[in-house]
């Protein structure tokens, strides 16, 4: 049991350490599926941060002009989309769909302490 957790937890933190190229390849899934209204790509969270461990996920804040693609049925046509261009299904990716104010509000409050621009 022990040598699987260290396999699985090598791997996991082999995908979060690629975590800008991962953040690419979602920016450009969301440009496919939502065209014109995927406005900004963030990375945000531990990776932003730099404090990225094992247990840690690539927190993706996607930006939309229209507050209706805030939905479970969005994420995953981009989740999808993004394994349709060479994301692994096990990628720790966790995204979040907000409107430019909320991004704004969460970044003024320090939820957001650092955002890193991938589109």
């Amino acid at each position: 049991m022990r040598n699987s957790w260290a396999r699985y937890a090598l791997k996991r933190y082999t995908l979060l350490r690629k975590w800008r190229e991962l953040a690419k390849v979602v920016a450009k899934a969301c440009k496919e599926v939502l065209g014109r209204e995927c406005i900004n790509v963030y990375v945000v969270g531990g990776a932003a941060e730099d404090r990225l461990t094992v247990l840690s996920d690539i927190d993706i804040a996607i930006i939309v002009g229209d507050p209706e693609l805030k939905n479970i049925e969005t994420i995953v046509a981009i989740k999808r989309k993004s394994e349709e261009l060479g994301i692994p299904t096990e990628a720790p990716i966790d995204i979040k769909i907000l409107t430019k104010n909320e991004f704004k509000e969460l970044t003024e409050k320090g939820i957001y302490r650092n955002a890193v621009k991938i589109l």
